[in-house]
């Protein structure tokens, strides 16, 4: 099945929030409540950042028109660094495909495309999060690991 492959406009919103909260409950299942209560905010946040041009959607349609799978390139504010002459640098995330275009190779065409955005538009390179079900296809595309590391607090909530 051949995949056609667009970016987002005002009018897929909806879709990417609804993908992205569909990709966290696909990870963390156990965490339904919260994925729920950050709706607004995921709104918010996705249609201010597509209006600025920082977050650009690419949505893969089937041949018939129904939605395949959607992800996103956020363009981060980063810190001067010797390996990064910009302030910027893009980082793939909210990445989901429907259940049943699954292993029909729709991932992997959005990566690309991602990939081929970042080149096209003078980036050096792509970041991202892999969950251990994508490691294996990011891994095929060249992403290799790094040394981030983690420290998770539980802030005291406001009163």
């Amino acid at each position: 099945m051949r995949f056609r492959l667009s970016y987002a406009g005002p009018r897929d919103i909806g879709l990417m929030v609804e993908h992205r909260l569909n990709m966290w409950r696909d990870i963390h299942p156990e965490l339904g409540e919260e994925i729920e209560e950050s709706r607004r905010v995921t709104r918010h946040w996705v249609r201010r950042n597509m209006a600025n041009g920082r977050l650009i959607g690419l949505i893969a349609r089937a041949p018939d028109g129904r939605v395949a799978g959607s992800g996103c390139i956020w363009m981060r504010e980063e810190q001067p660094r010797p390996d990064n002459p910009g302030l910027e640098r893009p980082y793939l995330m909210s990445m989901y495909t429907e259940e049943e275009f699954r292993r029909k190779g729709v991932a992997k065409l959005i990566a690309r495309g991602a990939i081929k955005w970042c080149r096209d538009n003078g980036h050096g390179g792509i970041a991202l999060h892999a969950s251990k079900v994508g490691r294996p296809l990011y891994e095929s595309l060249g992403f290799e690991p790094s040394s981030e590391m983690r420290l998770k607090l539980h802030p005291k909530r406001a009163r």
